[in-house]
């Protein structure tokens, strides 16, 4: 969770919850000074709503500036800038109370001129400590932008150099099955064809950080398609896909691939499901077969797994092995 987040309503509350302290306060000062006075008028509540107004936009304007200005430039000239401002509003705000109240300088003139300077005062320290929140606020927004942008470039640059390193072990997989069917011209043929575009696909989609998952699972089909024309009958799939979201690119395949090599020796038929479906805001991708002797121990033995894991949490999801297959997970 971001605790310096900066939406128009956080603003607007802190600018309310300034007015409404300016207000409260210069208005409970005119009672005191009524009282020390002893002698309760009408003319020092009025000046008092009226001078806290003045300082009170005055101190939002203050705070505005020192949002908007923090980095365009120095924090010292964005402080003085303020400042001035402030004190420059509660100078007028002087001759403006003058105009409208004369008698109180004239009968009252030690308590008008003490109310207009605690207030002042009081102000001025509202102000040093709004503006330093906001500036310091808004120095934490700008490094937590600087942190999420170095650490989304590092992810691409993971996300690039494990699609890199997939890629040619995807090709070496497929070349090997490419040598058995040497002595089927046509079914080889069907093969290279299906394998050409099979790589141009699987090229293009390295460099994206995300793709459809209906997107991944066409492309499945496919290499599936390809191994089929060597094993025949004997290998059976079942994708079944009831909603579609958004996910690494090549995160299936390399396990469609371990399925292929190290459980179709040891079965008469081998049955690989793919099940995507999504619920509790999150969306799965379940791929077992039907041996499912897969184990975590399995990870650290080859690339495939190993690598498809390390793309999925960089991507922010979850590998799982269990049940003897693969689910994988991601926030939707």
């Amino acid at each position: 969770m971001n605790l310096f987040r900066r939406p128009a309503s956080l603003n607007v509350l802190f600018y309310f919850l300034i007015f409404a302290v300016t207000q409260i306060t210069g208005l409970l000062l005119s009672f005191v000074i009524c009282f020390i006075l002893k002698d309760f008028t009408w003319g020092f509540v009025r000046m008092a709503l009226v001078n806290s107004f003045i300082l009170g936009l005055a101190l939002i304007g203050g705070c505005y500036f020192s949002q908007r200005l923090v980095f365009k430039i120095k924090i010292v000239y964005v402080v003085a800038l303020s400042f001035c401002l402030v004190l420059g509003i509660g100078i007028i705000s002087f001759f403006i109370v003058l105009f409208l109240e004369p008698t109180l300088f004239i009968y009252y003139n030690r308590g008008a001129f003490s109310f207009l300077f605690i207030n002042f005062l009081f102000i001025i320290t509202l102000h040093v400590i709004g503006s330093g929140l906001i500036i310091y606020r808004e120095i934490m927004v700008e490094k937590e932008k600087t942190i999420g942008t170095e650490r989304n470039l590092k992810n691409q640059m993971e996300m690039k150099l494990l699609s890199s390193r997939i890629n040619p072990h995807f090709l070496f997989n497929t070349l090997n099955m490419l040598l058995t069917l040497l002595k089927q011209p046509e079914k080889a043929e069907t093969a290279i064809l299906n394998l050409s575009d099979l790589l141009r696909v699987n090229l293009e989609q390295s460099d994206k950080m995300s793709i459809p998952v209906k997107e991944e699972l066409t492309n499945v089909e496919k290499y599936l398609e390809i191994q089929k024309l060597r094993f025949g009958e004997k290998l059976h799939y079942e994708i079944k896909a009831d909603c579609d979201f958004s996910i690494p690119p090549i995160i299936i395949q390399p396990i469609i691939e371990n399925s292929v090599k190290h459980a179709m020796p040891y079965v008469s038929r081998l049955t690989i499901e793919v099940l995507v479906t999504q619920g509790s805001g999150r969306g799965r991708i379940t791929i077992t077969d039907s041996l499912k002797t897969l184990d975590p121990s399995m990870l650290n033995q080859g690339q495939g797994l190993t690598m498809t894991k390390k793309r999925v949490e960089t991507g922010n999801g979850i590998f799982l092995i269990k049940n003897g297959g693969v689910e994988i997970s991601f926030c939707l």
